[in-house]
């Protein structure tokens, strides 16, 4: 430019100034309105141990300046704003060059900007390329030196600066570029950073490493010629290859993937923090949290070598598990898929333990909903049912047929046993009677029951979203859920039938400790003590010898497996009483058969690799867990003799027949009035008792409504079996009249005493304790005035049979006396 014409480019720097100076910016105004600087969140494990980092596009850690080395500290200053010390914001002569520079070429050129003012830029002006700008930027400045300390100033422009590859803040770069904090930064470390801050890209050490070696050197040259380092602190400090530890942040993987998946949904979907989603995602990436979740390292790392211990090979189904401590609601471990970071999965990424899209078919992993609403409608547990066969009319006007496993047919059945065995029809039946007769008012108390439990508890931040459907088919599982509500629905069951919500955090803080979330236990007591202390007998004898026996683990534990329709879905999910895991194994693309050949074992059900990757598991996590019993409550029953044909309590002349003696638990049972008829005793058909055994037959008679009279006879039929009976089976005999009955009697074969020269008293007794009947004879033995007769009087002088011989038990000896 000509010289003549420099006094009139100043000029017009000088009247661009005076017209901006019209409307000087305030700085309380610029801070009340500037937005808050994004800082980096933390994730943590329940043992404190770090996760993840969570940013935008800026990578941010505050810290004090007390955290931030005195190397740190002068390497910046030296190579950013050497006179930091000695201005009041506005370096003036700097500020002029710059702006003669930028208004000669027609352009801005020259920064001049001081730490101060690269500070407010950062803040508060932005960095719009203007004269107006620069005048703005120039007066909050010196209104920032009017506020701060020197110190305060350079603590907030280390923690805004930008460093590259992400890194805001010294913290972050430090961390970034190096592995480690701020405040464990060498000399040379420290001036290799500083000589990033003017142009992060151009002097980038992992792209370019020549030039940032040299840049670090020309700051440590400053550094020494400023009196900041002494010579032999720089020749160290120069000859040092530059060593980075870079952290990869777009590749670098962490542990729980799928679970911190899980946390990001519920953090943006709770308004908790925030009115909108992106103020929660502002809150989340830039707000600077410390987040300690619940997640336990070791038990995460054993859920998924369970999965990867039984599903070996790429062939194989997939798996999902979620485990909660069922006291807290604390998510402890969760497996989504088979590897988050495989980048050859197109489902890698899809968590299968929040449901994926659509949620999976439930089976009979369902049933437990059924089991507690049955209890709860008065439904014994011994109550029986038809498990063989059911036809039920719908709505559209066709008829459903359901079927049991491999068509297995079991007669009638109690609820209990149906539950053991996972019997399809009978729990159909079981629905109906939930329903009073009314299947679709029965299938809408399941989805209540399975809801209030815990079913549907987290819709924010998994699938299905739906509400269940309560279809006659809910029973047997088609409605879809999710192995996180599937866990705490089971939690209920496994803590006495209190439902905690499941949650993934412990606590959240903001960057200076001010607690914004705390995990509260908040138990809902929704199902009462004593219906849960009857439901966890049962589905302990699953694991103990039903369809969950491969899931034992020999101490106390529920659980129950389920299998859907065609083999798609198999599930089993159970509990002890510090820990409740749920199991889902298959494909996730949609509704594939797990048969052969599509999978190496056919066909997959909830008892077979669900139950063993459940096993797998919770034998490890329950290591050193002590043996505890399920929570239990003091169960009264109510045994009542009902009626069947009339709906009432019998009364003393019911016949029997008519009686179904039934057991509830107190309270559920149905209140019923005491049946008016009969008014006296009935005539009643007496039963063939002939062959049984003598308690079975008494038994027999007494439940038809008769009295039993026994007698014993002797008898070549199997002692103590009924070989007569008066009246005869098929006659009618009057209600509690007694029916004689003829039990054999056992023959035994006894040698006969030898009697004589015994008295007739003597010998009797022999006989009768050897087991023989006595008859006596009166005859003389011979003449009593003959001499050479030795007569006495009531001796026996002869015996027949003779002794020695052998004869039945209560046979007759006959012997013969002198009168």
């Amino acid at each position: 430019m000509n010289p003549s014409r420099r006094p009139l480019a100043l000029g017009l720097v000088l009247a661009t100034l005076a017209a901006s100076a019209c409307n000087l910016p305030d700085l309380k105004q610029e801070q009340a309105e500037a937005p808050a600087l994004p800082q980096t969140s933390f994730v943590f494990a329940a043992d404190g141990s770090l996760i993840t980092p969570l940013h935008a596009e800026q990578n941010r850690v505050i810290v004090p300046l007390s955290k931030i080395p005195e190397n740190v500290r002068n390497a910046v200053v030296a190579i950013e704003d050497k006179r930091y010390y000695d201005h009041m914001g506005i370096d003036v002569k700097a500020l002029l060059r710059a702006a003669y520079v930028d208004a000669t070429t027609g352009r801005i050129v020259e920064g001049g900007s001081t730490i101060t003012q690269q500070y407010v830029k950062n803040a508060y002006t932005g960095d719009e390329q203007t004269l107006s700008r620069k005048f703005r930027e120039a007066v909050l400045a010196y209104q920032l030196e009017q506020t701060l300390s020197k110190d305060e100033i350079l603590a907030r422009y280390l923690n805004t600066v930008y460093f590259g590859n992400g890194a805001y803040g010294i913290q972050a770069a430090a961390e970034t570029y190096f592995g480690r904090p701020a405040s464990e930064l060498t000399l040379a470390q420290a001036a290799l950073l500083a000589g990033l801050i003017a142009a992060p890209a151009d002097y980038d050490p992992v792209v370019r490493p020549n030039l940032a070696t040299n840049r670090r050197n020309q700051v440590l040259t400053q550094m020494r010629e400023l009196g900041m380092i002494e010579p032999g602190a720089f020749a160290s400090a120069v000859q040092r290859p530059v060593n980075l530890h870079i952290r990869q942040r777009s590749t670098e993987r962490y542990p729980a993937p799928y679970f911190v998946d899980y946390f990001k949904q519920w953090f943006l979907s709770n308004p908790r923090f925030g009115k909108t989603v992106q103020d929660r995602y502002d809150l989340l990436f830039k707000g600077g949290l410390r987040i300690q979740t619940t997640i336990v390292p070791r038990l995460q790392e054993q859920a998924e070598q369970a999965v990867h211990s039984i599903l070996l090979y790429r062939s194989d189904p997939y798996a999902a598990m979620t485990v909660i401590d069922p006291r807290t609601g604390y998510i402890k471990a969760m497996v989504g898929g088979r590897n988050y970071w495989d980048p050859n999965d197109r489902f890698a990424k899809v968590n299968l333990a929040a449901g994926g899209s659509t949620g999976r078919q439930a089976g009979s992993a369902f049933k437990p909903f059924t089991l507690v609403a049955a209890l709860e409608h008065g439904i014994s547990p011994s109550q029986y049912f038809n498990g063989s066969s059911v036809a039920v009319p719908l709505s559209d006007g066709t008829v459903w047929t359901p079927g049991n496993a491999e068509g297995s047919s079991y007669g009638y059945i109690s609820l209990e046993s149906a539950t053991i065995n996972s019997v399809n029809v009978a729990y159909v039946n079981i629905e109906k009677a939930v329903g009073d007769g009314d299947i679709y008012l029965g299938a809408q108390r399941v989805v209540d029951t399975a809801k209030r439990m815990g079913i549907r508890c987290c819709t924010q931040t998994t699938s299905p979203k739906n509400q269940l459907v309560p279809v006659p088919s809910a029973v047997i599982g088609t409605n879809e859920v999710n192995t996180l509500e599937m866990a705490s629905a089971y939690g209920t069951l496994a803590d006495g039938g209190a439902h905690v919500a499941p949650t993934p955090v412990v606590t959240i803080t903001t960057p200076d400790g001010k607690v914004l979330y705390q995990a509260r236990a908040n138990p809902k007591q929704v199902v009462n003590p004593a219906i849960v202390t009857v439901a966890d007998g049962i589905l302990q004898k699953v694991v103990l010898y039903g369809t969950g026996a491969a899931a034992n683990i020999g101490r106390p534990q529920i659980g129950k497996t389920g299998t859907a329709q065609n083999y798609s879905d198999a599930w089993f999910v159970g509990a002890v009483p510090q820990l409740v895991a749920a199991v889902w194994v298959g494909f996730p693309q949609g509704q594939v058969s797990m048969q052969f050949p599509t999978t190496r074992i056919s066909p997959v059900y909830g008892g077979t690799w669900p139950a063993q990757i459940w096993r797998a598991f919770m034998v490890n996590a329950t290591h050193n867990l002590p043996v505890k019993p399920f929570p239990t409550s003091n169960v009264r029953f109510v045994t009542l003799r009902i009626d069947v044909t009339q709906g009432c309590l019998a009364n003393p002349y019911t016949p029997p027949q008519n009686v179904d003696t039934q057991t509830f638990i107190a309270g559920t049972e149905p209140q019923l009035k005491v049946c008016k008829q009969p008014t006296s005793y009935q005539l009643l058909p007496v039963p063939s008792v002939i062959g049984l055994k003598e308690s079975a037959a008494i038994d027999l008679l007494r439940s038809a409504g008769f009295v039993a009279n026994v007698a014993y006879a002797a008898s070549d039929q199997r002692a103590g079996t009924v070989i007569a009976q008066d009246p005869q089976a098929g006659q009618r005999a009057l209600q509690t009249s007694t029916v004689t009955i003829t039990v054999s009697r056992k023959v035994s074969t006894e040698v006969v005493p030898n009697v004589l020269g015994m008295t007739q008293a003597a010998a009797r007794t022999v006989l009768r304790d050897a087991g023989f009947e006595a008859s006596v004879q009166e005859q003389q033995q011979c003449d009593p005035a003959d001499p050479a007769c030795s007569y006495q009087t009531g001796v026996v002088w002869a015996q027949s049979p003779s002794a020695g011989t052998k004869l039945p038990s209560g046979s007759t000896i006959t012997i013969i006396v002198n009168p």
